[in-house]
């Protein structure tokens, strides 16, 4: 044992590694070599480890260890998928996107069953909501009550996640067959 401590020693010094004289530290800190056994001889002891429990653990860097050097074991406790889901959503600046995603989904439940029978919503872009009434008269109904609408919607996901309401009738047929075409009137109906 002996041998070998000298031999790493001596491969330290080759490499350049300064190791730590502990003859200066006097003999509370490391037992000599030569005494008979551990009892005998002063106790080990270790500057550092006398820190309150709280503080020894409250390490900035590394992995926390115990009072005899070893890692802790593991703690159990996992937080819920949805605080995991949160904050992800958070340290990614996801959440107007996500209050899009409410907002489109929950469409019913802002509006009410009888208006989201007639429209639906085709998307949210730059704060903008787009939606597409089923006939004109509905469009036209939108467009009067877009005002609470829009409150509704501030009050659930929030103020200036949602800024405006762009209301569509239903859409018509294309007249255009083909390449040629004579340009006209179209048809003389408002299909709706």
């Amino acid at each position: 044992m002996r041998q070998t401590f000298d031999t790493l020693r001596e491969t330290a010094r080759r490499r350049g590694v300064r190791l730590p004289d502990l003859s200066r530290q006097g003999s509370a800190v490391v037992p000599r070599r030569n005494t008979p056994s551990l009892t005998d001889g002063p106790q080990v002891t270790v500057p550092g480890l006398d820190l309150p429990e709280e503080r020894r653990h409250a390490t900035v860097r590394g992995i926390p260890t115990g009072a005899d050097g070893r890692a802790l074991p593991r703690g159990y406790k996992v937080s819920s998928f949805g605080a995991l889901l949160g904050s992800e959503i958070r340290k990614r600046d996801w959440t107007e996107k996500m209050a899009h995603g409410w907002v489109m989904g929950h469409w019913d439940e802002l509006v009410g069953a009888k208006i989201a029978q007639h429209t639906h919503v085709e998307m949210i872009k730059g704060g903008e909501v787009h939606v597409s009434c089923d006939s004109t008269a509905w469009a036209t109904q939108m467009k009067y009550i877009q005002r609470e609408v829009l409150a509704a919607i501030a009050a659930k996901v929030g103020p200036d996640v949602v800024t405006k309401l762009h209301v569509y009738g239903p859409r018509t047929k294309s007249w255009r067959y083909g390449p040629l075409h004579v340009k006209g009137r179209g048809p003389r109906d408002t299909y709706g």
